[in-house]
């Protein structure tokens, strides 16, 4: 329930109580759009009204006027506001949990404002970033959320933005929970709240302060600090005298409290005041809440039936909303619920739906480590760099040195010519050695740093797959010994399911291996990869040419392999994005070039705003083909299609 209960906090605190709100707001925002005459304007008026369509739970229209604050964005040349055109995007991504998306845009509100200065620009960065910590939080990466959060303190008290300083400062304490780390949560907590009577916020901002505090002395098992920060909030809540957000959750936790009471009276009283609170206020938090609190106290009274049904809900809502880590962990619950009512097929369904969660979620984590892994080599790259570069001074310094002593040396006149000479060339000998075993020490210090490294990267990696072939691969297989050793199973069935978790193993074993090397490129080269690719991709709305022409007899698997990728990405960007009906793909080698065109009748685009549109995928090729030391090449036009020509040199 904890990481449950973490992800929902720090959600939610992204949109403020807006509850209550004048309804004429909308309509005098409308009038306001349709009277303005400047593209400036007109953005900051669409991105007003996206946000209060969005709190209304209109997400259409929400996007609707999302997309043309980005468009006005595009035609502006001032920085902050093309920022703001990406920051709403990137605002409701986030809260809808579209990760890449989310993740895209905010990156993009960053980029442009790299080197923020004015209050504002900072202001539009800290909001990009909060929102960034909210992605990674949503996928279990909770060192990041924290390092984000932090980073983001300085900006909140530069603007003197402290409602955001606040809620950040709430986040960063719930993440250092969901980490176990419970010090730095307290520590973070209570300088929440000394900042919130520092500040005499109102009773609807230090409601969900404290309710942040239950939720860590909860996980805690510290019962008695819980009931006093439940008391306090409870006393917020009869202040303001009106329905409000955090009603909901503060039943719900109230109902967790009586349940680890175990007080199964006044926890089923407390889970009506939460049901009643929903009558009010249909929020998706306080559903989450609420069924969450119907499933602890249904396996509070032993009713395995009352807490299977809950954990379904909760099960197709996290699926819905796109929440892996909390899907696998209904799926964990609904699998134990139902074995213990008997129901051995439902078990072993939820079963294998959160191992395959959970081996997603792990796969998500891999690459954000070995994006780390990546940045701390270019980092290493650089840093070797900027040595050479201090060497290559160093010794020019060294030589003039001697050039002066040089030049003063032949002044002194005929009569010592002789002994001076000696005398520079016995300094220039020994100059010159020396000169050259610190550049030979400096070299090996730097190609030992640089194996380091390597070696660490490869030892991690080695580790990441064995860790992955342990927990998914031999966790399956555990399950088929357990059951081949149950003397009172049913054989037929027992060896008809270790069958199936075998075939299942044994797809897990060969997806490992397509990730890692394309099989059937190694088998069957590269022409029949691709002209199977072309077929596969062939339907009713597209149809596929492949052309070829052969590749030279001495090309490496990894250049073949990369041509492969490249392909393959431009087949998807035209079915994907461009909607193409027809794609010819040619493969031709003509002396020492391989050229690569793929032609579309798609959508197309604008080249002139190619730097706004280009997506990861044309970022990915054009990576590969610059390793490859190639040329890439496009034409497009909106609603003419899309050309694209790659020229590598062999």
């Amino acid at each position: 329930m904890k990481k449950l209960l973490f992800q929902f906090t720090l959600t939610i605190l992204l949109l403020s109580p807006v509850y209550g709100q004048d309804t004429n707001a909308i309509d005098s925002l409308r009038n306001e759009f349709t009277a303005a005459k400047s593209d400036t304007a007109k953005l900051s008026l669409s991105n007003k009204l996206a946000r209060e369509y969005f709190i209304r739970g209109d997400s259409i229209t929400a996007f609707k006027y999302g997309y043309t604050s980005l468009a006005l964005a595009q035609k502006t040349k001032v920085r902050l506001y093309q920022a703001k055109g990406n920051q709403i995007m990137g605002y409701l991504h986030t809260i809808l949990i579209h990760m890449d998306s989310a993740k895209y845009y905010n990156n993009q509100v960053i980029q442009i404002l790299k080197d923020a200065k004015s209050t504002e620009e900072i202001r539009v960065v800290a909001y990009a970033k909060n929102n960034l910590a909210a992605n990674y939080q949503v996928t279990g990466q909770l060192k990041k959320t924290a390092e984000l959060l932090i980073e983001n303190l300085p900006r909140f008290e530069k603007i003197k933005d402290n409602k955001l300083y606040q809620v950040t400062l709430e986040n960063i304490a719930v993440t250092f929970n969901e980490l176990e780390d419970f010090e730095k949560a307290t520590f973070y907590l209570k300088k929440g709240i000394e900042f919130l009577n520092k500040n005499n916020f109102d009773a609807e901002h230090k409601i969900g302060n404290y309710l942040t505090g239950a939720l860590i002395t909860y996980g805690q098992n510290d019962l008695v600090r819980m009931k006093t920060y439940l008391d306090q909030v409870k006393s917020y809540l009869d202040e303001l005298g009106v329905t409000s957000l955090y009603s909901g959750r503060y039943y719900a936790y109230l109902t967790w409290y009586y349940v680890k009471k175990k007080d199964l009276k006044k926890s089923r009283e407390a889970l009506a005041q939460a049901e009643k609170s929903l009558q009010h206020l249909e929020s998706r938090t306080n559903y989450y809440d609420f069924y969450n609190s119907q499933y602890e106290v249904a396996k509070l009274a032993g009713d395995h039936q009352g807490a299977l049904k809950a954990s379904h809900i909760l099960f197709d809502m996290a699926k819905e909303d796109n929440r892996a880590s909390i899907a696998a962990r209904h799926a964990k619950d609904i699998a134990l619920l139902a074995s213990k009512l008997g129901d051995y097929k439902t078990a072993y369904a939820f079963q294998q739906r959160y191992s395959a969660i959970s081996d997603s979620t792990k796969f998500e984590n891999m690459e954000v480590e070995i994006h780390d892994l990546e940045i701390n080599y270019q980092t290493a790259e650089k840093e070797k760099r900027i040595a050479l570069l201090e060497n290559e001074q160093r010794e020019a310094v060294l030589k003039s040195k001697n050039q002066v002593l040089l030049n003063l040396v032949l002044g002194i006149g005929a009569l010592t010519f002789l002994l001076v000479m000696l005398f520079l060339f016995y300094v220039l000998r020994t100059n010159k050695k020396n000169n050259k075993k610190r550049l030979e020490e400096i070299d090996r210090d730097q190609e030992l740093k640089i194996s380091q490294a390597l070696l660490e990267g490869e030892d991690r990696e080695r580790m990441r797959i064995a860790r992955d072939l342990h927990d998914g691969i031999g966790g399956t297989l555990s399950g088929i010994k357990l059951k081949l050793s149950d003397p009172t199973a049913d054989r037929e069935l027992m060896v008809q399911r270790a069958n199936e978790q075998l075939s299942t193993a044994i797809g897990e074993l060969r997806r490992t291996a397509r990730g890692m090397m394309p099989e059937s490129l190694l088998k069957n080269g590269l022409e029949t990869v691709l002209h199977d690719l072309c077929t596969d991709l062939i339907s009713s709305e597209v149809q596929i040419e492949f052309q070829y022409s052969g590749l030279p007899a001495d090309l490496s698997m990894n250049n073949t392999v990369h041509i492969y990728r490249i392909v393959q990405e431009l087949l998807t960007n035209a079915i994907k994005h461009g909607k193409a009906e027809n794609i010819l793909v040619q493969l031709i080698h003509e002396q020492d070039t391989i050229l690569i065109t793929v032609d579309d009748n798609g959508k197309g685009f604008d080249l002139a705003t190619m730097s706004n549109a280009t997506g990861i995928g044309l970022k990915n090729i054009q990576n590969r083909v610059d390793f490859l030391k190639g040329k890439l090449s496009i034409g497009s036009e909106p609603g003419n299609g899309t050309s694209v020509n790659i020229e590598i040199y062999v």
